[in-house]
């Protein structure tokens, strides 16, 4: 017979977020790619990229969720502005369509809006693009659907002058990492549309490697045992100790524990 052998599982590659200075320098460079001069000759082309990138660094949106947003789909004006995710754009026939059922029915969700979301959205908005028979909230300048990979592509182009790599994807684990850090796993996970805590946890959560602040806890250890009042015995060398705790294995000829798990 064989001995078994122990087949160990690949290692899963570390979470990444971005840090404050990442997302302050990653947008300041988005914007100035939006704003940069148009060729000779030419007509720069309206992106909103850097209103798409608020928008999904602000909620958590996947990327196909954000560019099907539909003026339906905000309550910017109430007491707490909201977006409700409905759709998602997919490719049918080399066609982008807005599918109008997200990716599966936890992904339908309503998201409270930080201030900076309103504003990238209502930026958006008085641009006065046409939204297409959608009603879309991210067009293109043909009143179509925009499409994933060329929001990654320009995303990409964008950090060229910074040298940064992040994905539409990052935002997204971003915001998981500052919700879980911040509150707790189960606001992150209904806040991404997960249907469970354990996706969330293994792929979008950055871990700290910072154990808690449990020094507290752990001085009862020592705090306890010093009131605990146990009395004094004899050894067999004639040694005064205390007597061990209820559950010791012994003491050795050495006076150190004589082991046993």
């Amino acid at each position: 017979m064989r001995d078994a052998v122990t087949v160990r599982k690949p290692r899963r590659d570390e979470v990444r977020a971005l840090g404050l200075e990442d997302i302050a320098l990653l947008r300041k460079a988005v914007r100035e790619w939006e704003d940069r001069p148009a060729l000779p000759r030419g007509r720069r082309n309206i992106t909103l990229l850097p209103q798409i990138v608020d928008t999904m660094l602000g909620t958590g949106l996947r990327i196909g969720e954000c560019l099907a947003l539909r003026e339906a789909d905000l309550a910017l004006d109430a007491a707490i502005p909201t977006l409700t995710v409905t759709g998602t754009i997919v490719r049918v026939e080399g066609r982008l369509l807005r599918q109008p059922k997200p990716k599966s029915d936890t992904s339908r969700r309503t998201i409270t809006l930080p201030d900076f979301v309103v504003a990238a959205v209502t930026e958006s908005l008085d641009l006065g693009l046409d939204g297409g028979p959608e009603d879309l909230v991210f067009p293109t300048t043909n009143a179509t659907p925009r499409s994933p990979s060329r929001i990654r592509d320009q995303l990409r182009d964008a950090q060229a002058a910074i040298g940064t790599k992040v994905t539409p994807h990052d935002f997204r684990r971003t915001v998981a990492t500052q919700i879980a850090n911040s509150t707790t796993i189960a606001n992150a996970t209904a806040l991404l549309g997960h249907a469970d805590e354990g996706t969330t946890v293994r792929h979008y959560v950055k871990r700290t490697h910072v154990a808690p602040d449990l020094r507290t806890v752990i001085d009862q250890l020592v705090t306890q045992a010093a009131a605990s009042g146990i009395p004094e015995v004899k050894t067999e060398y004639g040694e005064r100790r205390r007597a061990p705790p209820a559950g010791f294995c012994g003491w050795g000829p050495s006076g150190g524990g004589s082991g046993g798990i």
